[in-house]
């Protein structure tokens, strides 16, 4: 079995293959329909609206019937239509060579859900966890910790989504490894990083904050309306048991002390910055702004209403191109897409709560101990000159941007460990080397 298969797999029936566009097609958006261009530049092939439905749909995750749950919620029509037409779509797909037909994954029922996960009870609607990321290093550790912080903990129906802003490239062994062992599902996606100028990854020429809102994108067709998505960073992993009874069953966010700064990207200045309530003023939007960010909870619905999520994109370049503009320092712009899904909401009309939730903020500095349930983020290091659990620690996150921390000497940091949470960190990830050289070997 490939990687390529593994890594798309996902629940549906077993003889069904998926279809995968083909790299290396630019598409662009031009009236009510997508105009595809291919590798070469000297073709090109006009999608109207329900057909564009269907290519973004092929992802080597989404069998036929997959497309037809995903579509049924935003067209009209009995099922035996829509799915005629997903059907003769995905045919003339083939005919012009768009799209490649990836064989399902043996054991693809089962690759959906953390080992040991479902042990809570069902009750009110799904719950996606998603992550925008990209196919290196710093990524696969976090999620590593992460995800096995997560084991036995979800309840049943709750999942967990990775998007990966690879350009929808073959995803590489490691990662593939680490969706495998932890039964997640995956996607792909755009790499902003790669097809916008400026730069929201902090000098780095990686990591494009961009991405969080593309994993918006990529899943949008996937998730029914009343579902709710929770888009959360990855530097972060649970404390304690996952406490389901604090999540919103509609569009919330957390609230968060950078986006709350009179100032946005000031960093507690009250000279130099960005006045959000002027900037969806000056577009003649005077509704008040709730300030949250970071943790993001979106229903279906919203997730699916294609203006807010190129408004998330708008918002945030707006807001950071206005910061470069003001001379901020770049260690605050890289923050720019923290805001834009309030922004996005607010100025289209889309109410929502906004969370004092302690298990969903970022921790205070100097706070070693976290309430049960809490998720953790560890960003709050050195590198920030903050202090929290980690401070004085031997470890801090900078130090493995390009290298596998799960292959470090995990039992040495450990020793030195100095709080509670830290110790927490830890274990998970000695937990989590564990299980993926448990698996490597098999």
């Amino acid at each position: 079995m490939s990687i390529a298969q593994r890594f798309a797999a996902r629940p549906g029936p077993a003889s069904s293959p998926r279809p995968r566009r083909r790299p290396g097609f630019a598409a662009f958006p031009v009236a009510n329909e997508l105009v595809l261009l291919s590798p070469e530049g000297d073709i090109a092939h006009a999608l109207n609206e329900s057909a564009a439905g269907v290519w973004n749909l092929c992802d080597g995750a989404h069998a036929p019937l997959d497309m037809l749950a995903a579509l049924r919620a935003r067209y009209d029509g009995n099922n035996v239509d829509i799915l005629a037409d997903v059907t003769a779509a995905l045919f003339r797909f083939q005919q012009l060579g768009l799209v490649d037909l990836i064989a399902p994954s043996a054991g693809a029922a089962e690759a959906t859900a953390l080992p040991g996960s479902a042990t809570l009870p069902a009750h009110g609607p799904r719950v996606h966890f998603v992550f925008g990321i990209e196919d290196r290093p710093y990524f696969h550790w976090q999620l590593g910790i992460l995800f096995e912080s997560l084991v036995g903990q979800l309840k049943a129906g709750w999942d967990i989504t990775v998007v990966v802003c690879n350009d929808h490239q073959e995803p590489s062994a490691a990662l593939a490894r680490l969706i495998d062992v932890y039964r997640v599902r995956a996607v792909t996606g755009d790499n902003h990083a790669h097809s916008h100028q400026i730069d929201f990854s902090a000098h780095q020429g990686g990591y494009a904050a961009l991405n969080r809102v593309e994993a918006l994108k990529a899943i949008a067709a996937t998730v029914a309306p009343d579902d709710i998505v929770c888009l959360m960073d990855t530097d972060l992993f649970l404390c304690g048991d996952l406490r389901a009874d604090l999540f919103p069953m509609g569009n919330a966010l957390a609230s968060n002390d950078i986006v709350d700064d009179r100032l946005f990207l000031g960093r507690g200045s009250d000279e130099q910055g960005i006045d959000l309530q002027k900037l969806l003023g000056s577009l003649g939007c005077d509704r008040p702004l709730k300030r949250g960010g970071v943790t993001v909870f979106l229903n279906g619905a919203t997730v699916g209403n294609d203006k807010v999520i190129k408004d998330c994109f708008r918002f945030a370049q707006i807001i950071y191109l206005l910061g470069k503009t003001a001379g901020l320092p770049e260690h605050n712009l890289w923050m720019a897409e923290m805001a834009c899904f309030s922004m996005a909401l607010t100025a289209n009309g889309i109410d929502y709560q906004l969370l004092d939730v302690p298990q969903f903020a970022v921790p205070e500095p100097q706070q070693a101990t976290m309430p049960a349930g809490s998720f953790f983020h560890y960003y709050a290091d050195v590198n920030d000159g903050l202090g929290g659990p980690f401070q004085g620690s031997e470890w801090n996150k900078q130090l493995f941007g390009d290298r596998d921390f799960l292959a470090e000497n995990l039992e040495s940091f450990r020793k030195g460990a100095r709080s509670e949470v830290e110790r927490r960190f830890l274990d998970l990830s000695i937990a989590a080397r564990r299980r993926l050289l448990e698996a490597r070997a098999d």
